[in-house]
Order: C-alpha cells, then structure tokens, then sequence
C-alpha cells in the first residue's frame, strides 16, 4: 500500500519539462548482501523528480547534467550521489544502526520495535543458517542476551536452551517453541530404554534452517505471557519463509565440509601406565605387607628390588611382556563430514502466494559409525480467496536417522562406548586377528569386555523418525477494524528404534548370547484456536484488543519389546529375540484449553500500554487445581517524541517496563494421579502389578513473576544499545520432596519452595564505517545473571555412588543451583603421599587438616552459572568481500572434573588409564609432589569429590567465521555468494576436554567433544 501511495505520488507530480532532463541514468539498488531493494526512491535532489525501484532492485531516470541522486529506502542509510556525467550507478545500502519500524512477531500476532512493551529479540535466517548444527537453536548462542544454549557434538543430539537463567528443579526447564502461530512438540519422545539407548534427541533437529525466515525470543511477562502456562522458561517463535508477489525466485543452497573435535584431553601412553601400574602394585605390596612404611621399604634396596619384580610379575601376567601402545581415542574418533543441499522457490500473484522447498542433510559424527541424516520437504501456501477472506496452509514433512548410540547420558559403563576408549588402558589391545571380526578382548574382562570398537561395529543403535507439522488457517476481515482467524494445526511423530547389545562384547555377551531392545512409538498432537482481533485509530488515541480461545490435544503410545538370545543378528527385529526379557506397552494422553485477551492502546505515538490475561486448564494436575490465571501489564514512553527533550545527538530514547505471571508444568502427563506398574512384576509365571506412583490431588502450577525495565536507544545515528534489569521470582516449585518409607516410596512431586533469577543484559550495536566500498559493522552483547533458592524443606544433598563418586552438585537454600558441594582439598603430606584437606563444619574451616576424607567435612565452592556471559559479533564489508567473526566468552563459573573418579584416582582402579595429570605422583623419592601417593586398589576415597578437581570455567571461543564472496549479477542469477565457514575453531579455558557451552550443570563427565567444522557452501538466486 505505501509503496503503491509513494509510486502513485512520484509519478504525479514528475512535471519537470522533459527539455530540461537531459541525461537517463540507470542502476541497481541492493543491500549489502546483494540482495535487490524493490521500491528504494530515487529522487532528483532539490526537485520533485523521482522513480522507485522495480521488484529487481532496478531503475532509471532522467535528470539535469549537474543533478544529485537522494537515495532512500526505509531502514538505510540515505545516500547522496552526484552524477558526474555517469549513466550507470548502482548502490550498496547500508542498514542504519536501528530499525523502528522492523516487524516483530509475539505472541499471537505482531508489533514494531517502536510499539512494542516487552523484551523481544529478532533473529533473521541470515545468522540461523551460520552454524554446521543439524539444529537452528545453536545459532542463538552469543547472538541474543540472556540466552545460553548448551549442546555437544554428538549428531542430532539435543540441546539444553535456557532463557534468562534455570527455570524450575523438577518441572519443565525448556522454553515453549511456537511454529506459524502454532505450539509444536518439542518433547524427547524415545522409548527404547537400555543402558546404552539415547535419552538426548533433538526434535528441533527435523527442521530445516533454510525454511525459516526470522525467530523471535520473548524473554519477559509482556512478551511471553499471553501462552501463560508454559510461558515460565520463555518463548521461541518460529516463522517460515512466506511467498511474495511477484516473479519466481529459486534459491539453491549447498554447502560442504569436515569436522573434528574442538577438545582433546591428555591421556598418557603405554609405558607411563605400565610405570604407574606397576608403582601402584609395589606400594600395594608395601602397606599390606609392611604396614604401609614407605620410606623404610624404599630405603632398603633388596627389600624394594624385591617388591618391584612382584609388581613386574603381575603386570606382565594380566597385560603380557610387549607393548600394545593402543590409542583407543584414536580408534574411536574419526574425521566426520557434513553436506547439506537445499532448493526452494517463492513467489505468487497478488492473490496467491507459495513458498515451497526441499532439503537433505548429512552429518558423519567425529564417533565412528554416528550418524546423522535427513531428509525434509515444506509448502506453504496463501490464498486471498475474497477480498474479506484470506486462507492459507503451512505443511512441513521430515524423516530422520540417527546411527548413533547414548553418549551423553549420566551412564559410564560399558555400554557406553565412548566413554570405555575414554578410560581404557593403553596396555590393553584394540585388534586381535584371532578375536572376533579381528576385534580384541579385554584383559581380565574388563566392563564384561567392553571392547568400545567391537561394541560399535558388531552391536547397533538405530532411530527413525517420521515428522509431519503443520496448520491451515482462515481469515476473515468481518466489519471495519475487526479480524477474525481461525487455525488448526498438527504435529504428528513417529519413531522406530532398535538397540542391539552383540554377543561377543558387553553386556550382550557371554550368558545372554545377545540383548536386543525394539520400540516403536508415536506422539500425535492436534491445536486449535481462535483470535478475534480489533484495532481503532481515533485522531492521536489507537486502540488494538484481542480475545481467543485455544485448545491442545496430545496422545502417545508406544510398544518395546527387550530380551536376549538373540536368534538372527542381522534382522534385528522381534522374532529375533529368543528368550522375551519383558513386552511393554505405554499411552499417555494431555490436554490444555485456554482463554485469554490482550489490550493495546497508544497516544500520539508516544506513550504505550498493554496488558493481557490467560486462564489454562491442564490435565497434569488434579481436577480441582488444574486451572490457572496468568497476567502481564506493560507500557512504554519515548522520550525523544517530547518537545523538551532536544538533543541533536540523541535521536531516539524509549523507556519501558513490564511485570507479569507465567506458569510451568511437570514433565509427565500423570504427575498428580496415582498409578501401577505391571512390567517386570510377574512371578511363577502369573502376571503382577506394584505400585508406581502415589497421588497428589493438590499438585498444581509452578508460578513465575517477572518484572523487567528497559532502555532503548540510538545516538548520532550509528550507535544502538538496550540496557534490561530482569527479576524472575518462582514459587510453588514442582519438587520431588522426600517422604516416609511407610508410603512404599522415597519421594514424591510437590508444590514446594522459591527461586529467583534475576540479572541485567546490555546490547550494543555500533556502525563506525558505512560507506558505499567499505562498512563495518560491531556489536557486542552481555548478561550478569545470579540464581538463589529462596525457600527449600531441606538441602538436597548428593549421593555416593561406588562406580562414578558422590554427585558434586547440591540444592541449598540460599545458594544457586548447580552449585559444588565439595571437601576442601589441602594438596599432599609430605610425610605419607596422603591427600589432605581442609576440615569444614558447617562449611567453615576449623583449621585443622585432615587426611581422613570422610570426615573432612563439606562446603560450597562456587556454582556453574556464569557471572558475566555474552558475544561479540564483527562484520566488514569491501566491495563483493565480507568477513564475519563471532566470539562467546563466560567469566565467573566454575567446572567440576567427574571425570577424575576414573582417571585421576590415585590407583583406585588400575585397571583403567589416567590423564597426565597423574604424572609423577609422591613417593619417600618424590616428597615434593603434588600428586598423593599411587597405591592400586586405593581406598582413601582421594579420588572423591574435592576442590582438587574444580576449575575455573573462563572462557573465550571463536564461535564461528564466515568469509564470503558475492558473485557479480549474471544474466540468469540475480544473486549469488561462495562461502568458506569455520564453527568452534577456537577454545581458551583452564580445564582440558571441557567446553563450557556444552554441559549446563558445570559438570564434565565424558559427553561427546564439541565439533569444530570447516565448510564451504555455494547460495545462488535466480
């Protein structure tokens, strides 16, 4: 319509005499990507000689000799150019610093920046597409305060995306994602079960990055809480890419590269295990059989000799007389490869848009034989069927594969490949050509044999995944002002997963003859909804409301099948297993309905309030706690609109606030009703049931208050910032509070306790440099976040376990989650090689020193949020060249190494290898090191949790790097770009094999490295 008045307009009042315009000068309009500006005015300065640009970018025009062209386009920088006597000028525009008038999709409709009461952060395609991840969400880490999103490298894994810090213990901790104005499911729908399955996928990882055209974060009550319910951990809203008017534009994509691991970790060799081994058992011999007199022993040679030939003796009995020099890290991890292909067309009539595209991705994980592909089509249509009715369907179909087994779960044993290469000695082999397909057995057994190579080319671990969204809307424009739509969506899934334990190695071997598990599932989703919607405006008053109604349907089922005896390991299906270990069924059904409405109203366009209410019904809870009120009230001012406030270099100032109610559910459809189990409760052979769950008919909503106040700004034209202070106060906690054993269970899900988030984020964009050869273009982001349980029954401390150690995290009042409940560690006596510490009462020190770990005592040290947390975005353009570079960095956290329970223990298991850390350990020689003593089969408990093995994690990464070439306008391509991309390339933090932006509990525990990648791609338009 504008650009319909302002052609309309020019074309009227272009009365210059044709006499006096003596030279045509013609060119292209573009961004600085090379894309067309269709409509940019081009106006003769000092006239009223104007054209607009056609949907190519293109125009021409006839002006004086000496003319100036006033170049414009909303949301540039106006450009002027003097002719000089030129026929042909063609102009770059450079964005300005901000864009008021940029549509911003919320919650069940849109704003601009201007308008808007919230706190919101667009995301366009351009940054989603910047990331080798087979997920868009990855792309949002160092470009959006107060986001963190922590993810690994294993392909098609999931993601852990938080918003404004943690928001619940046991509830939900995942914000809502909305697809097209639709909620989708982003729920792990895996049923397979077994130690070895993977509990860590990624629906997000079916949609194609391509497909999307800009994301939207609400991070406050104003943004996010007219989806009340299951607004608490914020919104995503997901917008596709659209048709448009016009000729058709086909757009292909390709893109190519290798990937590698970001982090390595310092194992030793053969002959450094052999020597601590070896020191081990003869230290072994020394406290068994000489009262553990290590000086005494060592200094009497024969005495010593003799111990020594013993622990050579028993060395060479488990592990032979030559070296194996196995590298199992080598063996196991592999250069993976990424290729990515897509093709898509959009375009349309004025009365009938489409957009439609398809795209296949293969990834090649850095773990032998992990595997990620897939495979994704999407349509979407729009129809102006009369000029009061506008229909329209989104339709997206994607089918996945993963090959991959669990690698980063809390389970370290021997169906846990990656993790057995992690802590296998370099002593044991890897082949045997007598062994089974060439693969070598386990010294003593070692994990069942757990050979992690023959566990993974023998055994198996497949998942498909079937995935089809989508929604079809009407609108209807009824009487003036008013709208009234109508969508209906669906989010079908379906998974078929087959987990193979082999006959020959883990725990499939020996007795069993082979375990196989086979599971297939199905979730089926269904939302509808209403909105009516009104917008008034009356002379310098504007009105907007809406009402709406909406309800969500969501049924899942499943069958798994699990036993041994496996008949046929080639056909790995349920007429395979001999013997049926258990045959299971599930069906889970949720439902929400939901009203809610939402006011607008502005004056002058200068001051703005909103407010909105939800009220949610939810089936998780009991029939007379299952309704819920959730409310927002927001305004805004902007100051520069103000007669008194003038000040040249301020050309926009806008102050707002915000403060609302969102709620949070528990993850399982059935946590208030009590139920029973009948698998695995059968006996002599008559079917049984137990209890499964006890009932709590007064479970209700955890509840969040949010306020937040906002600076936006823009000075000298160039020079953008928003400064935010948030409070995010939960209570009603979903909690699983302890109860009495009498009860025939040790927990159960409450409403109990408070925890408050509360931080401030700054955003700053700067333009230093915009001209037509050569721009620059900065901006740096920054979140200070601190968490704090306010209310709690009781700390929630830790467990022991004999296999990994004590959890180091703890749930204290008064503290953050994620915090490291630690002994307080002293290094070593220097009389014994004994770990010492600290002795702590009540987390204090007393002053005494101890070299009894289980009564030194534990304290809080330090906690895994980070303090300070951000990214810091460049981009300079020159000509057809651009480079982009993006760096995240964290200060203030802190890491724990579980890790060390294996592999730094002092000898506690010989049987597996050490870091280097582990190196030169004490002894009556050595009686400076800081390294306890080595004795083989160590019971001192120095390997359990302490300071010893907390770390700083500080951090800067080079996130990702970008150089690209835009192709010169050829006559069938209108645009083009060559690429050459770098994910991870760079890591700077103290603990080795750690990525801080992988792991969100500050906890290392052998998870999949973070891939590091180098692609190159190719997009052409035409």
């Amino acid at each position: 319509m504008l650009l319909f008045l302002s052609f309309s307009f020019l074309k009227a009042n272009t009365h210059t005499p044709i006499s006096e315009l003596q030279d045509v000068v013609n060119g292209t309009i573009t961004n600085t990507d090379g894309a067309p500006l269709p409509g940019a005015n081009i106006i003769e300065k000092g006239t009223i000689n104007g054209t607009l640009t056609d949907f190519d970018g293109n125009y021409s025009i006839q002006v004086a000799p000496d003319a100036i062209l006033v170049i414009s386009y909303l949301g540039f920088v106006t450009q002027e150019i003097a002719i000089n006597g030129q026929s042909n000028i063609s102009i770059s525009m450079t964005e300005v610093a901000t864009d008021l008038d940029e549509v911003v999709v919320t919650a069940y409709g849109t704003s601009n920046k201007r308008s808007f009461t919230g706190s919101a952060k667009k995301i366009a395609n351009e940054t989603l597409t910047k990331t080798a991840s087979a997920s868009f969400e990855n792309a949002l880490q160092g470009n959006v305060s107060g986001v963190n999103i922590y993810s690994t490298g294993q392909p098609g894994g999931s993601s852990n995306v938080q918003i404004r810090g943690i928001g619940s213990i046991n509830g939900l901790t995942q914000p809502l994602y909305v697809l097209d104005g639709v909620v989708i499911n982003s729920d792990n729908n895996s049923r397979i079960g077994g130690n070895g399955a993977v509990t860590n996928i990624n629906p997000l990882s079916t949609m194609n990055s391509d497909d999307i055209e800009n994301i939207t974060v609400l991070k406050d009550a104003a943004a996010a809480s007219l989806y009340g319910s299951r607004a608490a951990n914020g919104v995503i809203v997901i917008t596709t890419k659209k048709g448009k008017n016009g000729e058709t534009e086909i757009t292909f994509n390709t893109e190519f590269g290798l990937t590698g691991n970001l982090t390595k970790e310092k194992t030793i060799t053969n002959k450094q295990f052999k020597g601590l081994w070896k020191e081990g058992q003869l230290n072994q011999y020394i406290e068994n059989n000489e009262n553990g007199e290590f000086a005494r022993v060592y200094g009497d040679n024969n005495l010593y000799t003799n111990y020594q030939n013993l622990a050579k003796n028993d060395y060479e009995s488990i592990y032979g007389t030559t070296d194996a020099n196995s590298d199992w890290l080598d063996a196991i991890y592999r250069t993976g490869n990424i290729q990515k292909h897509s093709l898509s067309a959009r375009g349309g009539t004025e009365n009938t848009k489409f957009y439609i595209s398809g795209d296949y991705l293969d990834q090649e994980g850095t773990i032998i034989k992990s595997d990620f592909k897939r495979y994704s089509g999407r349509i979407n249509l729009e129809n102006k069927a009369k000029d009061w009715l506008t229909l329209g369907v989104n339709l997206s179909v994607a089918k996945s594969e993963r090959n991959t087994g669990q690698y980063d779960g809390t389970y370290a044993g021997g169906l846990n490949p990656l993790y057995m290469a992690r802590v296998l000695p370099q002593a044991a082999p890897i082949y045997d050509p007598n062994g089974y397909e060439g693969i070598a057995g386990l010294p003593n057994g070692i994990e069942k044999n757990a050979n992690p190579i023959g566990i993974i080319e023998v055994g198996e671990y497949i998942n498909n995944e079937f995935r089809v969204r989508g929604d079809v809307f009407a609108e209807l424009n009824i009487l003036k002002d008013f709208k009234f739509k109508t969508t209906i969506g669906i989010d079908h899934q379906t998974n078929e997963e087959s987990l193979y334990d082999n006959k020959e190695f883990g725990a499939g071997g020996g007795k069993w003859n082979g375990v196989l598990y086979v599971t297939q599932g199905e979730v089926f989703q269904n939302t509808s909804s209403n909105l009516l919607t009104y917008n008034k405006q009356v002379n310098n008053h504007a009105f907007g409301g809406l009402l709406g109604f909406e309800s969500q349907v969501s049924k899942m089922k499943s069958i798994r099948n699990a036993g041994y005896d496996i008949l046929d390991s080639e056909l790995l299906s349920s007429s395979s297993i001999g013997s049926l270990w258990s045959w299971s069924g599930y069906s889970e059904n949720y439902s929400l309905l939901s009203y809610f409405s939402r006011f607008n109203y502005n004056y002058d366009q200068k001051y703005y309030l909103s407010a909105s209410y939800r009220r949610d019904g939810s089936s998780r809870f009991g029939k007379d706690t299952r309704w819920g009120d959730f409310w927002s009230i927001s305004g805004g001012w902007i100051a520069t609109e103000e007669d008194f406030i003038n000040i040249e270099a301020l050309n926009y100032l806008k102050l707002r606030a915000s403060y609302g109610t969102n709620g949070n559910l528990p993850p399982e459809y059935y946590a208030a009703l009590a139920f029973f189990n009948t698998d695995g409760k059968g006996y002599g052979g008559d079917s049984g049931l137990s209890y499964g769950q006890l009932a709590n008919p007064d479970l209700s909503w955890e509840l969040s208050n949010n306020f937040n106040i906002g600076i936006d700004a823009v000075v000298l034209d160039k020079l953008n910032f928003t400064i935010e202070y948030f409070s995010k106060h939960t209570q009603d906690l979903l909690l699983n509070i302890p109860v009495s054993a009498t009860t025939g269970f040790s927990s159960q899900l409450q409403n109990f306790g408070e925890m408050k988030n509360t931080g401030w984020e700054l955003d700053l964009g700067y333009k230093p440099i915009m001209n037509t050869d050569f721009s620059w273009n900065t901006r740096v982001n920054l979140t200070m976040l601190t968490n704090e349980i306010t209310k709690l029954k009781g700390d929630l401390v830790p467990s022991y376990s004999s296999r990994y150690g004590q959890n180091p995290v703890i749930i204290k009042e008064g503290e953050s989650l994620n915090s490291f409940y630690l002994r307080d560690y002293a290094g070593v006596n220097k009389t014994n090689g004994s770990a010492q510490y600290n002795v702590l009462e009540n987390g204090k020190r007393t002053g005494e020193i101890t070299t009894d770990a289980e009564n030194a005592g534990f304290g809080i040290f330090g906690n895994a949020v980070q303090d300070v947390q951000g990214g810091f975005y460049n981009q300079f353009t020159y000509k057809n060249l651009s480079l982009d570079f993006l760096f995240t960095f964290g200060i203030g956290g802190k890491v724990y190494d579980r890790t060390a329970f294996k592999r730094d223990d002092d000898g506690f298991a010989p049987q597996f290898t050490n870091t280097t850390a582990q190196l030169n350990p004490w002894s009556p020689n050595n009686p400076d090191s800081n390294v306890p003593i080595r004795i083989n089969g160590n019971t001192s408990f120095s390997n359990d949790v302490s300071t010893r093995h907390l770390y700083s994690a500080d951090y800067l990464k080079l996130r990702n790097l970008k150089l690209s070439f835009h192709l010169p306008k050829l006559k069938m391509i209108k645009s083009g770009v060559v690429y050459i991309q770098g994910d991870n390339l760079f890591l700077s933090t103290e603990l080795n094999d750690y990525d801080p932006e992988a792991i969100a509990n500050g906890v290392s525990f052998f998870q999949v490295p973070t891939t590091t990648s180098i692609l190159l791609g190719l997009q052409i338009k035409i």
